[in-house]
């Protein structure tokens, strides 16, 4: 696993949380620390439909990873 990026932050529930951009394998991931001490692990991914929707790695934390994917794409836009 590859640090691709730089580190940015995002506002989650009012906190700053920093946001690490890594490759694996030539797939774009985020690995975030959250207030628990347990880091998010998120990405996007391709449903049977072809919509693209963000997932956390592993499975189990969707609804907090559409959330926090959404701040991050945020982000991106901003950037360009």
């Amino acid at each position: 696993m590859e640090v691709s990026g730089d580190v940015f932050e995002i506002i989650f529930n009012g906190a700053l949380l920093p946001v690490r951009e890594l490759d694996l394998s030539g797939r774009p991931m985020f690995l975030i620390p959250m207030q628990d001490g347990k880091p998010l692990v998120i990405t996007t991914a391709t449903s049977a439909e072809g919509q693209v929707f963000w997932t956390s790695v592993p499975e189990g934390k969707q609804e907090l990873a559409q959330v926090i994917g959404k701040l991050i794409e945020a982000h991106f836009q901003k950037k360009n």
